[in-house]
């Protein structure tokens, strides 16, 4: 009989590399969602009396800036609830020494007619071009494209285009520098109604979200250099491949990318304004620390609070918002739930 997964939690996370070395019958190596990725597997587990594959994400050894990149995830998950925009559900685990998120199957909650497709594969019938010179408009096309081709009613094309401006909305304000056009994951196929579909999946593509893509030592010197901080947070970019004609500047400034989605459509401005109300950063962090039985490093949880703060002032004063009513609002609702 397999043991329990969860029987290998120490300490808020999962020990994977223990549990492989005891049911090595479940370890499933390569596959990835979109393709062949040898960092990144499923394994099938064991857990609550039954079977289950998950998604392993592990942090690059080779990269000196991974020290909050599995916190940051986990924070990002609890933010997009808080949106309504839907996330895969992370936990946090060990394997090959190091630490790395783990997730079920998005699948799992949809029929087993329907697949998923990457944003790469829809995009690919365009003329071709590296990933970075794909802009969101080209998503845009592609999806257009595949609706026509598969018959699919306008209001499916528009619900895709729309979740999808949402997201690069949310993520600017969420800090993060690794957004592209082919980030993005459709379910497609039969769904549970026997009607073909195409919706956006839920997301996992969201590496370095959050400041994590600032080292340890970074973050340490900003938390004593608040002007440091809000320079470096203010040029953090968001490169939601949004075409250059829509820029002011060459570089991929975030201002840019919110003048450009919350004018495509008012509601996009309506859901700005909703994410500036709604967006909670010690809500997140409490109950990530709650989930996973476990602390947040301390310079990482001051440090995304003063990030958080300074991007959200930002977009007040570009967006002509009441910073100070908002953030009177927010926590008074915070403090009345901790009650």
């Amino acid at each position: 009989m397999k043991e329990n997964i969860e029987d290998y939690r120490k300490n808020g996370y999962i020990n994977l590399d223990e549990y492989l070395i005891n049911n090595p019958e479940g370890f499933t190596y390569p596959y990835y969602i979109d393709g062949y990725d040898e960092k990144n597997f499923w394994t099938k587990v064991a857990s609550k009396d039954k079977e289950k594959f998950i998604y392993v994400k592990p942090r690059e050894k080779d990269y000196l800036n991974n020290e909050y990149n599995v916190y940051s995830e986990l924070l990002y998950e609890e933010l997009m609830k808080q949106v309504g925009i839907k996330n895969v559900s992370f936990d946090m685990a060990q394997y090959d020494g190091s630490m790395a998120t783990i997730s079920e199957n998005m699948l799992n909650e949809y029929s087993n007619n329907q697949f998923i497709i990457n944003g790469s594969e829809l995009l690919a019938s365009k003329t071709y071009r590296t990933e970075d010179e794909y802009n969101i408009e080209d998503l845009f096309d592609s999806i257009h494209e595949y609706c026509n081709a598969e018959y699919l009613e306008e209001d499916v094309e528009e619900k895709c285009i729309s979740d999808i401006q949402k997201v690069c909305i949310a993520d600017i304000f969420l800090l993060s520098t690794d957004r592209k056009a082919t980030d993005f994951d459709f379910i497609a196929g039969i769904d549970k109604k026997d009607e073909e579909d195409l919706v956006l999946a839920p997301l996992c593509h969201n590496t370095y979200a959050l400041g994590s893509n600032f080292s340890k030592d970074e973050i340490i010197e900003m938390l004593d250099d608040y002007d440091m901080m809000s320079e470096r947070i203010n040029l953090c970019y968001f490169d939601a491949g949004i075409p250059e004609y829509k820029r002011d500047y060459d570089y991929p400034y975030w201002e840019d990318s919110l003048y450009y989605f919350v004018d495509e459509d008012e509601k996009n401005l309506d859901f700005a304004e909703e994410c500036a109300k709604k967006l909670n950063i010690d809500d997140a962090i409490t109950k990530v620390e709650r989930r996973i039985n476990t602390k947040i490093p301390e310079e990482y949880k001051e440090f995304v609070r003063t990030a958080f703060d300074t991007r959200l002032r930002n977009i007040c004063q570009s967006l002509n918002l009441d910073y100070y009513k908002i953030m009177d609002n927010k926590y008074y609702e915070y403090e009345m739930e901790e009650i």
